[in-house]
């Protein structure tokens, strides 16, 4: 049984290694009007608001022995949804300036019980403009508020409100005029983080693929190898989870526009679609009816309508 969604973001990629930042991973952060004589600095939202980040250790869980690596520069999947947000306004552990917007993403069609969960946040980071600018309603992209953009992030969550978990991550590095490296050090680079990649895509597409044992699937197995490439779209368009198929990592070298031999951007994205085929069929709906269950029951010690 596949499960599948339309996401409608473009996301992102390249790779190292950072750890960053906040007091307390579940809870955001607050938010701010700008005072009339500051001008857009560190970590903003979409609409203009200050975000008053926290930018200390951020514990990012160690990959176990003996599984396929699984991070985007350091951030894995499965972390709390607040950390990996704080993961990206802070790299290495500095306030960076970013934009984020949160909410202009996938909506399951599922019951929910009416309940608040944060499922997809985009955080863009580079430069900040002098002033802020108006905000397009046409056009809701964070990298149009910058300067400069260094790097975009996407990342779909899920879980109960405040527990919310990242399941799906991407990362867009673009590479300013000047400072492209080569398409063969990009390639290498992927290659040396993710090793060999199981199959190659009709568009260049570089793709991990692995199943629900965290082991590689098999080179022979070119129809397992297929839908399982399907697990999460590079460009940000669709996630399949299912069960069969494990850890999916998918990598695009974008080609410079006026040289064939130089890196334009680098795209990474990944689901691991057994972990969120678990959550959404089998442990989403208990979760939500004992919430259901639990709000019920508080309620039965309110005084009712007088009859």
């Amino acid at each position: 049984m596949v499960r599948r969604h339309l996401l409608s973001a473009v996301m992102l990629g390249t790779l190292c290694a950072c750890n960053n930042a906040s007091s307390d991973p579940a809870a955001p952060p607050p938010e701010r009007d700008l005072a009339a004589d500051e001008g857009p600095n560190g970590a903003m939202t979409y609409y203009g608001k200050k975000i008053e980040v926290d930018c200390g250790d951020v514990a990012i869980p160690p990959r176990p022995d003996g599984r396929p690596v699984d991070d985007l520069r350091g951030l894995r999947l499965g972390v709390a949804l607040e950390t990996a947000i704080r993961f990206a306004q802070c790299p290495k552990g500095d306030e960076a300036d970013s934009v984020m917007l949160e909410g202009d993403g996938p909506t399951l069609r599922r019951d929910q019980a009416g309940l608040k969960i944060r499922n997809f946040v985009r955080i863009a980071t580079g430069t900040h403009k002098p002033r802020w600018g108006a905000t397009d309603v046409l056009n809701f992209d964070p990298r149009t508020k910058l300067e400069t953009v260094d790097a975009q992030w996407s990342l779909y969550a899920d879980g109960m409100p405040g527990q919310e978990k990242v399941y799906a991550l991407w990362l867009v590095q673009p590479f300013a005029q000047g400072e492209q490296p080569t398409i063969a050090s990009q390639v290498a680079a992927l290659e040396g983080k993710y090793g060999k990649p199981s199959l190659a895509g009709d568009r260049g597409e570089m793709f991990w693929l692995y199943g629900p044992d965290g082991k590689p699937l098999p080179e022979f197995d070119r129809e397992k190898l297929r839908q399982c490439s399907n697990g999460i779209a590079i460009y940000g368009t669709q996630m399949n989870w299912r069960p069969d198929c494990g850890l999916t990592i998918v990598a695009q070298v974008d080609v410079a526009y006026d040289n064939p031999q130089l890196a334009q951007s680098v795209q990474v994205a990944m689901i691991d679609a057994a972990a969120y085929y678990d959550y959404e069929v089998n442990r989403f709906p208990a979760e939500r009816d004992a919430l259901r269950a639990g709000q019920a029951g508080q309620a039965g010690a309110n005084k009712g309508a007088e009859l």
